[in-house]
This record gives structure tokens, C-alpha cells and sequence, in this order.
């Protein structure tokens, strides 16, 4: 009877495992905009939820779009514009849920830069052109009225620009990671009013129409995982110290904040976002009014908060 038992146990076991259904889940940025998506892989609510997920991380949202409609993945988490351009230039692409809807972006300067007017004639750093970095950085310069004065200089990733801001070969970079290098924080972008995503969770039509159990599942999976973060800074610490691969505890502490100060509890994509991109770079045929419903896909996250998901993991801290 004993051995029965065992046997009935490991074939269940078994079962489980080769039921899980792999899914290729990509991020863009090595930032506290995607800690949930760390945390839902670190914790194992992805596998809670029988998702076995190889999380790897490309930098820029662009690629991440272009290996998503390729057939390389089946979910990535870019920003915002990538999507939004993607389909207005006629990609199947969605956005079914946003990590943020106000970029925890700074803008971090050298010490002996006091003033924004000090930024005339200056070079700041971006990831990429068309990327989030490049985006923000230049709606901040419009608010500030320096579009024309100082120039962006794309380097490739965070730890790029942070070498080269190390290096003194910028006069700054609007990044949602301090940098290791001493910095004056000259402003908050969330602070400047500017409604931009800096992280989505995007699939193709195609996937969400056949496999809309997983998307689900997915979606679940990281709302759990945020929740963890809001309810267990302890174990979220651990996660972050690992990604940014710094332990330095004013780092880490204050990352934190940004993380749970900013992350969506309800990850509900802030419709706001298509327009503010459309404005920073317009493409041809492409209004925001209709574009809005075709890029932006809440139906998943309505659907799970409708159920009472998500009110139930987060218990109190969702007030």
C-alpha cells in the first residue's frame, strides 16, 4: 500500500512538471520597473501558477518587439513606446498591462551641475533612440524647455550609461537606477506630470487568441509577486540585490521605495500612454483616439480583479 502510494506520488509529481507550460518571458531594462518580473521568477509564483519561464533579458524595447513578432518569445516586458510605434506602424502587438504608468525616472546630473540651465550644450546618455530612456530623457528637456540645447547620445544599456557617466563622458542620465558614481538627483520625471508606461506587459494578438489560459496565468503569477514585494521587503531585497548585482544597503533600501511607491497594484495600462507617445514621435496615419483600443489590451487584468485575485493577495497594503 506504501509503495503505491509512492508510486501514485512521484507520477503526480511528474505529471506536474511535464505539464507546465514553457513560456519565453523577456524584459528590457535592468531597473525597478521590472522587480515584479524578477520577483514572480525568484519567488516561483510563475511556477506556482504551471509556468515553467525562461526570463531573459534584452536591452531595448525595439528588439524586444522585434523578437516578439518574430516568434522568439511569447510575452516580453518593453516600454511603452516600442509597443504603441510597433502598431501604429501595423504590428499585432498589445499591451495587456503595465508595471508603471509614471516613469520613477531621474534625472541624475554630475555634483558640481546645481541648475538645469547647466544642461545647455551638455550631452546626456540614453539607452537607444525610439527606447524609453531616449523618450523620457527628451520629454523632460521639452518640459524644461532644452530640446534644442542639449543633446542625447545613445550607448547601448544601463551599465553602459552608468560607465560612461562614471567616466564623465556625459553630463548626465535620466535612469531609474542611482548611479554608483557621486550624483545630484536634479529632478523626478513622475514629478513633471507625464503619463508613460516605462514598462508593459506586451504578447502578440495571435498568442493572447490561443493561449489565453497562460496569459492569465502569467498576469496572475506577477500580480502575486508584487504583492510579495509590497508585503516581504526582506525576501524582495535579496531579489534586487541579485539583478543590479549591488548590496550596498542605501542602494538597495531606496530602490525599494521606488519599487513599491510606483509598481502597479492593479496593473491596468493608463490609456493616457498612447497619446504621450504619438506626440514624441508622430507616425503617419496614426491618431491616438484610434490606435488606443487596438494597442491597448486591460481585458486579462479587468477580468482578474473582477474574480477578487488580486484584492486577496494584497490583503490591507492594496489601500
Amino acid at each position: 500500500m506504501k509503495l503505491l502510494s509512492l508510486v501514485a506520488l512521484l507520477w503526480f509529481c511528474t505529471m506536474g512538471e511535464i505539464s507546465a507550460a514553457p513560456l519565453r518571458l523577456s524584459y528590457s531594462v535592468v531597473g525597478p520597473t521590472v522587480a515584479g518580473i524578477w520577483m514572480a521568477h525568484e519567488y516561483g509564483t510563475f511556477k506556482k501558477y504551471g509556468l515553467d519561464v525562461q526570463l531573459v533579458y534584452i536591452a531595448s524595447s525595439g528588439t524586444n518587439i522585434q523578437a516578439l513578432l518574430g516568434g522568439s518569445l511569447d510575452m516580453s516586458a518593453p516600454g511603452i513606446s516600442g509597443v504603441v510605434l510597433a502598431a501604429a506602424r501595423g504590428a499585432p502587438v498589445l499591451a495587456i498591462g503595465a508595471m508603471t504608468n509614471r516613469p520613477p525616472m531621474t534625472l541624475y546630473v554630475h555634483p558640481d551641475i546645481t541648475r538645469t540651465e547647466q544642461l545647455k550644450g551638455q550631452t546626456l546618455g540614453i539607452t537607444r533612440f525610439n527606447s524609453t530612456a531616449h523618450t523620457v530623457t527628451t520629454l523632460i528637456l521639452r518640459k524644461l524647455g532644452l530640446e534644442q540645447t542639449a543633446t542625447m547620445r545613445p550607448l547601448g544599456g544601463q551599465p553602459e550609461i552608468q560607465a560612461a557617466f562614471e567616466q564623465k563622458h556625459i553630463a548626465g542620465m535620466v535612469t531609474a537606477v542611482k548611479p554608483r558614481a557621486p550624483a545630484r538627483a536634479l529632478l523626478n520625471a513622475a514629478d513633471l506630470d507625464i503619463p508613460f508606461a516605462m514598462n508593459v506587459m506586451a504578447v502578440t494578438r495571435e498568442f493572447l487568441l490561443k493561449n489565453p489560459d497562460t496569459v492569465e496565468r502569467a498576469m496572475k503569477a506577477y500580480i502575486e509577486a508584487v504583492a510579495k514585494m509590497n508585503n516581504d521587503k526582506e525576501a524582495t531585497l535579496k531579489v534586487l540585490a541579485k539583478y543590479f548585482k549591488r548590496n550596498d544597503a542605501s542602494f538597495l533600501d531606496e530602490t525599494y521605495g521606488i519599487v513599491t511607491r510606483f509598481t502597479e497594484k492593479i496593473p491596468r495600462v493608463d490609456a493616457r500612454n498612447v497619446s504621450t507617445v504619438l506626440e514624441f514621435e508622430p507616425v503617419k496615419g496614426a491618431d491616438a483616439e484610434t490606435l488606443t483600443p487596438k494597442v491597448i489590451d486591460n481585458s486579462v487584468v479587468e477580468k482578474i480583479a473582477k474574480e477578487g485575485f488580486i484584492e486577496k493577495v494584497f490583503g490591507k497594503s492594496l489601500r
